[in-house]
């Protein structure tokens, strides 16, 4: 056996996800999947990763974001900050905000049932569509580059240079902050 990110021997969590998507009715309390791993500034979605989706079942795509104003300067949305900082920063705010949309139940298709990625995929898309942001090719372990931990980051160097082929490919470059403004100037503005 082995031991894996559930803690449990010799089961991953996708297998304990599939358990419980093909248990009975009543078996099993519903179960709430965050898709892309890791938490973030919103202002995008990260690739899902499809352990939720394999069983082919419906599911309940629910978007939640934490809007944070530049006026008060303080991203609650726990992005590369170690705890202190992080309960310290929410505690001088006057307020937080969390927003929470259910959207409609999505039934996949029979493409989308064979096939995760594309199920993943494309629940993706209708919750970008419905929060109005862009999508990226990006993983928790893209992130993990960007942490306060050298630990962190050299466990993200290890997971992408294992991810492609043994070359650490080049960090990201990001065109538009939280709020959709330019970070960089075009060549045709100079």
């Amino acid at each position: 056996t082995h031991s894996t990110s559930s803690g449990i021997e010799g089961r991953s969590t996708t297998d304990q996800i599939l358990e419980r998507a093909h248990a009975p009715p009543g078996t099993w309390p519903p179960l709430a999947l965050c898709p892309e791993g890791t938490t973030h500034t919103g202002h995008c979605l990260i690739r899902f990763a499809t352990g939720a989706f394999r069983a082919g079942l419906p599911v309940q795509p629910v978007c939640i974001s934490m809007p944070f104003s530049p006026v008060h300067g303080y991203d609650p949305s726990f992005s590369c900050a170690n705890i202190v900082t992080h309960v310290l920063g929410l505690m001088t705010q006057p307020m937080n905000h969390l927003h929470v949309t259910h959207l409609a139940v999505y039934v996949p298709n029979a493409a989308e049932k064979a096939d995760a990625r594309l199920y993943a995929n494309n629940v993706r898309c209708r919750m970008a569509e419905e929060l109005g942001v862009g999508m990226y090719e990006l993983t928790w372990t893209d992130k993990l580059q960007f942490e306060i931990s050298e630990k962190a980051r050299e466990l993200g160097r290890k997971k992408l240079a294992e991810r492609h082929g043994g070359v650490v490919p080049p960090l990201p470059v990001f065109t538009q902050d939280p709020f959709g403004n330019p970070l960089l100037e075009s060549k045709k503005d100079k």
